[in-house]
C-alpha cells in the first residue's frame, strides 16, 4: 500500500473538511436587467428579500439542521433567457425548473432546512417560495410572487402586482401599487394597495383590505370560511354588490340600491354608478364596506 506523508494527509483532511462545510452555504451574484425574473425556492426554510444597492442581484443560501435534522441539501441554478431560478432541494427526487421545485416528496421526517437571503435590483420581478417557512419581501419595485406551504408571508411597500399565498399562516401586503391576489388556508389577511382590483380568500381568518382606487371594470371576490371581511374603498367606488354571511351582520357606509330579496345575512344591489362585480362571503363573521377614514362596524 502506498504511504501518504503525514503533512500531505493532513492537508487532504483539512481540504475535505473545508469542502464539506462549504456545501452548507451557497452564494451567487449576477447582473439582472429590469424586467427579468429572479426566482428562489426552498423545500423548507425562510426566504428574506431586500433591495439591492445597484443592478447586481445576490442570493445566499444557508443550511440549518435544527434538532438533529438529517439529509443533504442541493443548490441548483437554472437559466431561461434573462431569468434565473435558484432552488434548495432536500429530497433526491426533487428537480429545479424555471418555475421552481418539482417533485419534492417530503417523507415527513426531520430534514435539513435551507434559508435564502436575496438582494433584489430595482425593476426585477421576484418569485419567492418555501415548502415550509416564512417569506418576507421588502424593497421590490416590480411584481412579486410570494408563497409558502406553512408560514407567514409579508410583502412591504413598493411592489406592483402581488400574488401572496400560504397554506397556513398570515398574509400581509402593505403599500402595493397595483392588483393583489392573497390567500391563506388558515390565517388572517391584511392588504393595502394604491390601485385594485384585489381578490382575497381565507379558509379560517379575518380579511381586511384597503384600496385607494379601483378600476371601474375590476371584478373582485372576497371569502372567508370563518372570519370577518372589512373593505376600505375609495369615495367614488362603484360596483354590483353580492354579499352574504352565514352568521353575522352586513354594514355599508355606501348607499346600496338593492335588488332581489334582502335579509340580515344577504345584500345585493348597486353601489354608486355600478361597474365590476364585488362578491363577498363568509361562513361566520360580519361584512363591512367602509369609506376612507371611517370607523369599522362592531
Amino acid at each position: 500500500m502506498k504511504k501518504i506523508p503525514l503533512l500531505v494527509l493532513a492537508a487532504i483532511v483539512a481540504a475535505g473538511t473545508q469542502a464539506a462545510a462549504q456545501q452548507d452555504r451557497y452564494d451567487w451574484n449576477g447582473t439582472l436587467p429590469a424586467g427579468a425574473t429572479l426566482r428562489v425556492a426552498t423545500s423548507g426554510g425562510d426566504v428574506n428579500v431586500t433591495r439591492a444597492q445597484g443592478s447586481t442581484a445576490r442570493v445566499r443560501g444557508q443550511v440549518r439542521r435544527p434538532n438533529g435534522a438529517r439529509g443533504e441539501v442541493r443548490f441548483e441554478l437554472v437559466r431561461e433567457g434573462q431569468d434565473v431560478t435558484i432552488c434548495a432541494l432536500i429530497t433526491d427526487d426533487a428537480t429545479c425548473t424555471p418555475n421552481g421545485i418539482r417533485n419534492s416528496n417530503n417523507d415527513g421526517s426531520r430534514r435539513a432546512r435551507a434559508d435564502f437571503t436575496v438582494e433584489l435590483p430595482a425593476g426585477v420581478v421576484i418569485g419567492a417560495s418555501s415548502g415550509t417557512g416564512d417569506v418576507a419581501v421588502s424593497g421590490a419595485t416590480a411584481a412579486v410572487r410570494a408563497s409558502t406551504g406553512n408560514g407567514d408571508v409579508r410583502v412591504d411597500a413598493g411592489a406592483t402586482e402581488v400574488r401572496a399565498s400560504t397554506g397556513n399562516g398570515t398574509v400581509r401586503v402593505a403599500g402595493a401599487r397595483s392588483a393583489v391576489n392573497a390567500s391563506s388556508g388558515n390565517g388572517r389577511i391584511d392588504v393595502s394597495t394604491a390601485a385594485g382590483p384585489v381578490t382575497a380568500s381565507s379558509g379560517n381568518g379575518d380579511i381586511r383590505v384597503s384600496m385607494a382606487s379601483v378600476p371601474s371594470a375590476g371584478n373582485m371576490r372576497f371569502s372567508s370560511g370563518n372570519g370577518s371581511v372589512t373593505l376600505v374603498l375609495p369615495e367614488n367606488f362603484g360596483a354590483e354588490l353580492d354579499a352574504s354571511t352565514g352568521s353575522g351582520s352586513i354594514h355599508s357606509d355606501f348607499e346600496v340600491r338593492t335588488s332581489g330579496r334582502i335579509t340580515s345575512h344577504r345584500l345585493r344591489g348597486t353601489i354608486g354608478g355600478g361597474g365590476g362585480t364585488l362578491r363577498i362571503s363568509t361562513g361566520n363573521g360580519r361584512i363591512t364596506l367602509q369609506r376612507p377614514g371611517g370607523r369599522e362596524s362592531r
